[in-house]
């Protein structure tokens, strides 16, 4: 099975987060039937791959899980690209780790998780993270998600907070007898739109923090003025912010608007690019250098002393789309990429 039929492979094998099972017993069995002789972990986490007796140095890392699968969604393959859910993000990647882990290299462990598309509690790595450190000495994770074939350093940290705005109820037909808090929505509209976007230079790296409003719930009748408003607050905040300083920024902003809350937070992770471990991934591959927008574990990892730093096959704009799709030549050429850097690892 070559990389492209391993993709559509493991496309075909829905894994919505929560039901990854049947993936992780694909992934076991299709190693055992390639002939493969080395380690192989399992839990409710995932898979931690090695060659036995190996002392690996870097860990491919992946997740096994996608967004829901839209009725939209397209799931077929042309003569260039392979569509379907999780084409993208992140099976094309996983495929390359898969043909990658065969190799049998004796400096590579492979991480296969669960859980990522999820809430914090539900990602695979809180079950897997501290055998991986007990375990092995790992010098860099290599987290596959999609990159568009660019070497993406750091991450962004995200926070989601919650935001009631007041308002006085009434009835709908005598509205001067409460406070609408629709009105109060102009003056946040008109602040949103003008912090929503931020730039910060990191290790010669443009960040964009963003601040958006991502729900908006509110009303009780159709003849009743609404007593409140409730909002989400969608905050992804740069590397350098560390977890108080995002609540503080978003607590600060919001608070003369309404009362605010914060629900979650993960923090990022600084693009570290003088590190030499990384430098050498950068100079070996020659790789494009672009900070990552989103949220990975590349901040798990960093944060636990790991250097971490994303590549993969795939588009990043395209994930979770219903057109999501990842080009074919791409998924062997990070596959050619990833083996050229593992070759000078020693």
């Amino acid at each position: 099975m070559n990389l492209n039929e391993l993709t559509q492979r493991l496309i075909d094998i829905e894994s919505v987060t929560g039901d990854e099972q049947e993936l992780i017993n694909f992934i076991e069995s299709f190693l055992l039937d390639s002939g493969y002789k080395g380690n192989i972990f399992k839990d409710e986490g995932g898979l931690i791959v090695n060659t036995p007796d190996s002392n690996p140095k870097i860990a491919l890392v992946g997740h096994l899980d996608t967004v829901p699968i839209h009725e939209s969604q397209k799931n077929y393959s042309d003569e260039e690209n392979i569509y379907g859910r999780g084409a993208v993000d992140m099976k094309a990647g996983v495929a390359v780790m898969i043909k990658t882990i065969l190799d049998e290299r004796d400096n590579v462990v492979g991480v296969f998780y669960t859980g990522e598309e999820g809430t914090p509690e539900q990602n695979g790595l809180n079950n897997l993270m501290s055998k991986l450190k007990e375990d092995y000495s790992i010098k860099l994770a290599i987290v596959m998600e999609p990159s568009s074939l660019e070497c993406q350093l750091g991450c962004n940290g995200t926070l989601n907070a919650t935001l009631v705005i007041p308002g006085v109820s009434s009835h709908s037909a005598r509205p001067w007898m409460g406070e609408n808090p629709f009105f109060k929505l102009k003056e946040l509209s008109e602040f949103l739109l003008k912090n929503e976007i931020k730039d910060y230079e990191i290790d010669g790296l443009i960040y964009k923090q963003v601040l958006t409003v991502t729900r908006i719930n509110g009303g009780v009748a159709n003849n009743v003025t609404p007593p409140d408003i409730t909002l989400n607050v969608n905050f992804r905040f740069v590397p350098s912010f560390s977890a108080e300083d995002a609540e503080k920024y978003i607590t600060d902003e919001l608070q003369k608007f309404g009362n605010v809350s914060v629900k979650d937070i993960s923090v990022g992770a600084l693009p570290n690019k003088n590190l030499d471990i990384i430098t050498d991934f950068i100079n070996s591959t020659g790789l494009k250098v672009t900070p990552k927008q989103g949220w990975t574990d590349v901040a798990r990892f960093t944060n636990d002393g790991i250097p971490a730093l994303n590549f993969g096959p795939g588009d990043p704009l395209l994930a979770h789309t219903s057109d999501e799709f990842v080009i074919k030549n791409e998924i062997l050429e990070s596959y050619e990429i990833l083996n050229k850097f593992l070759e000078s690892v020693t």
